[in-house]
């Protein structure tokens, strides 16, 4: 089955949906009307034995507060059993969903009217003897009869929404429609309910796909602009750090001391983070630091070793041998001789600054 076919199969489903929900809220809100001696009596509650709203003589309107009462109330006016016949049939639980055929079928055997002159209800049951048969109950009233109840309540100023009868009313069992009001057909009415229902589910699908095409855009947008912030704020920070070096080139030699003592790293605290890069298998001989260049010499049985050592502390960068390394010194001839170059990355901060 393609999609279109399985799509318009669905909308017509909740058009149909839709449409009982129509009807079950309104019989939710519904009146019973009966027969009374010289007129008919309106219950609440779709209830015969409810309270009842008024009573209306034969031919005689309705009070205007009752009719207002009645607004968007369903109107169900029952048949008394003097007006309707009862057939029984006896059929296979497995006729149940062809029932409407066979009884239509069998209209002219159960019904003494012609079949185009009859309505009929159906009730179905499962036997009490036998529960493979189904006991079915066929209501039947002729036409006539419901066209005479019809125009007797519109003189009355009522409008049934369905006539109903009871296979036994002193048991007060469910209603059986026999007639239900045609429904007025609109362009704006139910023929139009798919395409309306399709038009919804259209509009609901573009507003989520703009509403996430939306997000997704703001979302960008946002990255990016905190993208440009954080390359301003370095920016700024690479400017900052320019302005605060002076240029020791162009100042005096005093004002040079100076600044050469405020901005180079402060040796006490390099030679800690010296140490604790510097594994225990190797000592230094020689320590010199100029601004924020670092020299060390010393004596290791692995001097390549040291290299990954002090760039992987952080504190050390470019980090070289400026001579070669040689082997044999001191009392143990496994010792090299190492010359190590390095950058000192962070101008560490004296305790308390």
């Amino acid at each position: 089955m393609k999609l279109p076919t399985i799509l318009t199969h669905w909308i017509d489903v909740l058009a149909g949906l839709v449409v009982e929900w129509r009807a079950l809220s309104q019989a939710r809100k519904s009146v019973v009307v009966t027969r009374d001696e010289g007129g008919f009596v309106i219950h609440r509650g779709g209830q015969p034995g409810g309270d009842i709203l008024a009573k209306v003589g034969a031919g005689m309107p309705v009070a205007s507060e009752t009719i207002e009462a009645l607004r968007n109330h369903l109107i169900v006016f029952e048949l008394s059993a003097d007006h309707v016949i009862n057939r029984n049939l006896t059929l296979p639980v497995k006729a149940k969903e062809f029932l409407s055929g066979i009884v239509r079928n069998q209209l002219e055997r159960l019904s003494p009217w012609p079949p185009a002159q009859a309505l009929y209800a159906i009730d179905a049951k499962p036997s009490a003897k036998d529960p493979e048969m189904l006991e079915v109950s066929v209501l039947l009233t002729p036409r006539e009869e419901i066209e005479a109840v019809s125009r007797e309540l519109a003189l009355c100023g009522l409008s049934p929404g369905r006539i109903a009868a009871r296979i036994d009313a002193g048991a007060k069992t469910p209603f059986l429609t026999l007639w239900t009001k045609p429904a007025p057909v609109s362009k704006g009415n139910i023929q139009n309910l798919p395409r309306m229902i399709g038009i919804g589910l259209a509009a609901v699908i573009v507003l989520s796909t703009t509403a996430s095409l939306w997000a997704l855009y703001a979302s960008n947008a946002a990255s990016t602009e905190r993208d440009d912030i954080a390359e301003q704020a370095s920016t700024l920070e690479r400017q900052a750090r320019a302005q605060g070096k002076p240029n020791l080139a162009l100042l005096k030699p005093p004002e040079r001391a100076w600044a050469l003592k405020e901005n180079s790293p402060v040796a006490v605290l390099v030679l800690d983070d010296l140490t604790r890069a510097v594994p225990d298998s190797a000592y230094l001989t020689e320590f010199h630091l100029e601004t924020t260049t670092l020299r060390i010499m010393g004596l290791a049985n692995d001097a390549p070793s040291l290299i990954g050592a002090l760039e992987q502390s952080g504190h050390f960068s470019n980090v070289h041998f400026f001579a070669a390394t040689t082997q044999g010194h001191g009392q143990s001839t496994d010792l090299y001789k190492f010359y190590i170059e390095a950058r000192v990355s962070d101008h560490p901060d004296l305790p308390g600054d």
